[in-house]
């Protein structure tokens, strides 16, 4: 059995088979004998009549996933009754015209079902059940045309052939990568002790700009805007300069947050200042030095694009090993895939013919490819007490 990933939606084949085909690379039965298909005789006619039956059966609405479990692994599970093999005699033909019929039994079903996608849920089961009868009729008419021998056919398989190895060999690394040994975890959060250090924290969020009501007339001159938004910006940067003087004082950070949102003009009730406890990495990148601050110290102005940001360290502690633990194996084996991904690619040199295929254009900055970065919690999250109906949320920093 060979395999073909079809990335290309060819016109003639119907657009439930392409989307399948879009979603997975399907393979497709190539040996004449069809390698998850029997080839049989039918018992009786009886069978060809009660076949239309099934299938409005299965346009029946969605029902309970069925038990499976009484199904023997030999049971047929999918019968495609007008579709056999060429019989080898005249006389097998003339006894078998019109009684063919290819038998798919559970066992082969699940075989191609767990290549294609590890523990597929019963909903995938069906729709693949839907579509791979009708992979089977096109390509037993293909091979009845002679197409498997076509030179394009072979050269599309074998880079398809490829394709599918590449993919395995990406699974393979990655569950070899999620192998990390807990020594390794241990040594990590020792390692990065300052990383797993965590804060309990109060965080104050004023307004760049205050809020006001449009023009009548919609018409206000765009200089006359201009200076009254520079004037209120002015005026938002000397609250938040005394709001940090004040909330250095003692003063309670809700009646301050409060304040900011009243001079703001902005209307609803102002977001809790409670943030909650996070790590320097769970912080926005120009935010991480909060960390640095004792017990009860306040923050410095932060200056954003939306607005200034007041921190207040009310307690400090490390997050337990038993707390950051998923988290460190999760970097680790990214971090482990990315390296050996890297080695595998680095250990052969591709030179392309310029005079061909053009100069060479540098690739684009960002994020190295292999493993997306380290889960990192959402900074704006609040504890669930501070989400109250009609509070407003501060808009986040961002990272």
């Amino acid at each position: 059995m060979e395999a073909l990933c079809y990335d290309a939606i060819h016109p003639e084949i119907p657009e439930e088979i392409s989307l399948f085909m879009r979603w997975r690379c399907l393979p497709v039965l190539l040996v004449a004998s069809l390698a998850l298909g029997q080839a049989v005789p039918a018992s009786s006619p009886k069978t060809s009549r009660k076949a239309p039956a099934a299938s409005t059966a299965a346009k029946t609405e969605k029902a309970a996933a069925p038990d499976s479990s009484g199904t023997a692994p030999d049971t047929a599970v999918i019968t495609i009754t007008g579709m056999c093999d060429a019989p080898a005699t005249k006389t097998a033909a003339a006894k078998a015209k019109g009684e063919c019929k290819t038998v798919v039994t559970r066992a082969q079903f699940e075989d191609i079902a767990s290549a294609l996608q590890p523990n597929m849920n019963a909903t995938t089961k069906k729709r693949l059940a839907d579509i791979y009868p009708k992979m089977l009729v096109m390509a037993h008419e293909a091979r009845k045309r002679g197409l498997e021998n076509d030179t394009k056919f072979k050269q599309v398989l074998e880079f398809a052939r490829m394709q599918i190895l590449a993919q395995q060999l990406s699974q393979s690394v990655k569950d070899d990568a999620d192998k990390v040994p807990e020594a390794e975890i241990q040594k990590y959060y020792k390692d990065n002790a300052s990383a797993f250090e965590e804060a309990d924290l109060q965080r104050l969020y004023i307004p760049k700009d205050k809020q006001r009501e449009p023009a009548a007339d919609n018409q206000e001159d765009p200089a006359k805007q201009a200076e009254t938004q520079k004037t209120d910006e002015a005026a938002m940067k000397k609250e938040a300069d005394s709001l940090e003087t004040r909330a250095a004082g003692g003063e309670d950070f809700d009646k301050l947050q409060k304040e900011a949102f009243d001079m703001a003009g902005v209307k609803g009730a102002p977001p809790a200042s409670k943030i909650g406890k996070l790590t320097r990495n769970e912080l926005p990148v120009n935010h991480r030095a909060v960390l640095d601050l004792n017990r009860g110290q306040v923050s410095q102005v932060l200056a954003e694009p939306n607005g200034y940001y007041i921190y207040k360290v009310v307690s400090k502690d490390n997050k337990p090993l038993e707390q950051a633990h998923d988290q460190i194996r999760v970097t680790l084996a990214q971090q482990r895939m990315q390296d050996a991904m890297e080695g595998i690619q680095q250990s052969a040199k591709t030179t392309l013919n310029e005079a061909y295929f053009g100069p060479a254009v540098a690739p684009a900055a960002g994020p190295g490819a292999g493993a997306p970065p380290p889960p990192q919690m959402n900074p704006s999250a609040k504890p669930e007490a501070s989400k109250e109906p009609g509070k407003t949320e501060a808009p986040a920093p961002k990272n």
